[in-house]
């Protein structure tokens, strides 16, 4: 059973339908029912006044709080019966239908049709106050908005004077008569496809009749005929207007067809780019073109921010309807923040800021307007209510797609802030641990030196004052490397990238290796070639650093360290290879993750918090470089990485 009431009034160009759509919205308001207009869209040609009313009447209903609703068909009962029973509708409001007053008139009303189709809906009838038309009234009606087309009535004559030759042919060769029928018939139907209205349809099936008695019925070249003839012509005439009639409908529903198939185009396309799209501004830069492409408008975008409209717009004009021009933004923008604070439609063809130039529609999800989209409209044909409906389904197309965006922003903060947070855990946990040792040995170390002053030899002061300065020379280099990878971590890392000499800086880096290095055997391998790097000098001589005393941490005394430069294709290859005991396997990615210290050694030692290699991945990263590692054999490891090889320019003298 249904929550609550659903109540569907129908939509037509007729006069009294304004007053059938109050009646409906006043009903839903007294049952606090949901209000749905629904418009039958058939192939019937229709003239530009009932264009205009159903386009009036459409603009009524939702004026009342109705939600519209277009559909397709040529049985508007059938069509209202089907929609009724799958959209749940418990009420249906119709005019009174007229009564009739020629014997041609259908027997049956809509009425009685949906009370045959939905019996278990409830059907209600609002009184008709103006009185039916007669049938010479509907088609003095109709014969009065077709327009004669001087191009489509020289078609007309044109068909008919083809057929009336080929059936001199026909005649000429000795064909019956029937085939000479037969062939105007056709040419009807040909009228009817290359023309316009009904007008020439009819037109020219009676021309067609006269025209076969003028020529081809005795006496020859005269109306007058044998009665035998008048069974023949009326059949004529009837199957040439039925075929003619049957083909107009055709082909008006081959182009409706078309262009709902175009505009269905537009609505598919416009959610495949809105995937595509990288950002909400992209999003919106979507949504504009698909809705200037569709409305055939010029259209304006203002970007909203925490519930503040922006005041300038983007723009994208077209030549139907003259761009922009004639429009002051200023005076605009009163409607625009309206529209933004309220997340209603307003301005031009509506009750609120009617004056305005353009339509202004807020994308909106439930809670948040995120952009308001203006359409002009005053200076470009009515938007119908099949577009009308479209571009609603791309606006609301456009408010998922930057929702969406925003909830995988904000998600991706969330994860960024936690993934700080924790970085900061594991700094103040690992620094908790790891720094214990060298403070409690320059502590101790200075309190030595100050409770027996005067009393240590000269050489015992020498080695306490190394110790304090190997552990504070610790200490300043993790401090560099705590700022450098805090700085890479946070996307706040600025290189200063120049052209450099590679040797240079591995020269720069030997310079600033551990004291402890002087007890390896440190060797170059650099090319004889001028190898130019683009690079930031002082953030690489910090990679070959952390790279050579990393190979002076982890190898004994007296082992061999090499530090190379080489060419591989456009990237510069500089590498640091020790002889010691390696990297332990399967360890190869991971030595550059941050925190990994590898195997532990004593509690007294220094460690290290695992900061320089990530450091140096970070560095390498952040000038397009690679980095990695590799086991030498019988033992040994090899730290290598790359950077974007720079040419080195002549000047002529």
């Amino acid at each position: 059973m249904q929550d609550h009431e659903r109540i569907l009034v129908c939509v037509s160009a007729s006069p009294t339908n304004a007053d059938v759509i109050r009646r409906a919205a006043a009903l839903s308001r007294t049952l606090d029912a949901e209000l749905i207009a629904l418009y039958v869209e058939d192939t019937e040609v229709r003239d530009e006044a009932q264009a205009r009313a159903v386009h009036e009447h459409l603009s009524l209903a939702e004026r009342h709080g109705a939600m519209l609703t277009t559909i397709y068909g040529d049985d508007p009962a059938t069509a209202i019966a089907q929609y009724a029973r799958v959209s749940g509708i418990t009420k249906i409001v119709l005019g009174k239908s007229p009564e009739r007053r020629h014997p041609f008139a259908p027997k049956e009303t809509l009425m009685s049709r949906l009370n045959e189709l939905a019996p278990s809906v409830e059907i209600v009838i609002v009184p008709n106050q103006l009185p039916a038309e007669s049938g010479s009234f509907r088609l003095s009606r109709l014969l009065r908005r077709e327009r004669l087309s001087p191009l489509d009535l020289i078609r007309t004559a044109l068909i008919l004077a083809g057929c009336t030759g080929v059936g001199f042919l026909f005649g000429a060769v000795g064909l019956a008569i029937t085939n000479v029928v037969l062939i105007y018939i056709l040419g009807v139907m040909a009228v009817a496809l290359l023309t316009t209205g009904y007008l020439y349809t009819l037109l020219s099936s009676l021309l067609s009749v006269l025209v076969f008695n003028f020529f081809f019925t005795e006496p020859f070249y005269s109306l007058r005929s044998s009665p035998d003839y008048f069974a023949t012509f009326a059949v004529m005439f009837a199957v040439a207007l039925l075929s003619s009639s049957l083909t107009s409908r055709i082909k008006a529903q081959s182009i409706q067809s078309t262009n709902r198939a175009y505009q269905t185009e537009v609505l598919l396309s416009t959610s495949q780019l809105l995937q595509k799209a990288e950002d909400k501004q992209a999003i919106l830069e979507v949504v504009q073109r698909q809705l200037s492409r569709l409305l055939e408008h010029s259209v304006l975008c203002y970007d909203a921010t925490n519930g503040t409209v922006a005041d300038t717009p983007t723009m994208c004009a077209v030549e139907q309807d003259g761009g922009f021009e004639g429009i002051d933004h200023e005076s605009e923008l009163e409607v625009v923040r309206w529209v933004g604070r309220n997340a209603v439609h307003a301005g031009s063809a509506t009750r609120m800021f009617p004056q305005a130039k353009c339509l202004y529609m807020a994308v909106r999800s439930e809670r948040t307007v995120w952009a308001v989209i203006g359409i002009r409209a005053d200076c470009a044909p009515t938007i119908d209510e099949y577009r009308k409906n479209l571009m609603i389904s791309i606006l609301d197309l456009c408010a998922l797609a930057v929702e969406k965006d925003h909830m995988t922003r904000e998600k991706q903060r969330m994860e960024e802030s936690a993934r700080q947070e924790s970085l900061r855990a594991n700094l103040l946990r690992s620094i908790s641990h790891d720094l214990r040792t060298p403070l409690t040995s320059i502590s101790g170390n200075a309190a030595i030196l100050m409770e027996n002053l005067g009393q240590l030899s000269p050489e015992n002061c020498r080695q306490l004052y190394a110790s304090i300065y190997d552990d504070a020379i610790w200490l300043n280099g993790l401090v560099e490397n705590l700022l450098t990878i805090t700085r890479t971590e946070n996307g706040v890392m600025k290189l200063n990238l120049q052209t450099e000499l590679a040797a240079d800086a591995v020269e720069e880096a030997l310079r600033h290796m551990d004291r402890d290095a002087s007890k390896r055997r440190v060797t170059t391998d650099l090319p004889e070639e001028m190898l130019m790097a683009r690079m930031d000098a002082g953030l690489i001589v910090q990679v070959l650093v952390n790279l050579l005393n990393n190979a002076v941490k982890h190898t004994p005394e007296g082992s061999g360290i090499t530090v190379g430069v080489r060419r591989r294709g456009d990237m510069v290859y500089l590498w640091v290879q020790d002889d010691g005991p390696g990297v332990p396997a399967g360890d190869e990615e991971k030595v550059f993750d941050m925190f990994y210290t590898g195997v532990k050694r004593g509690p007294d030692s220094r460690r290290g918090i695992g900061l320089g290699l990530a450091l140096c991945r970070s560095i390498v990263q952040a000038h397009d470089g690679t980095i990695g590692v590799e086991n030498i054999m019988p033992h040994g490891a090899k730290f290598w990485f790359t950077l974007p090889i720079a040419e080195v320019e002549g000047y002529e003298q």
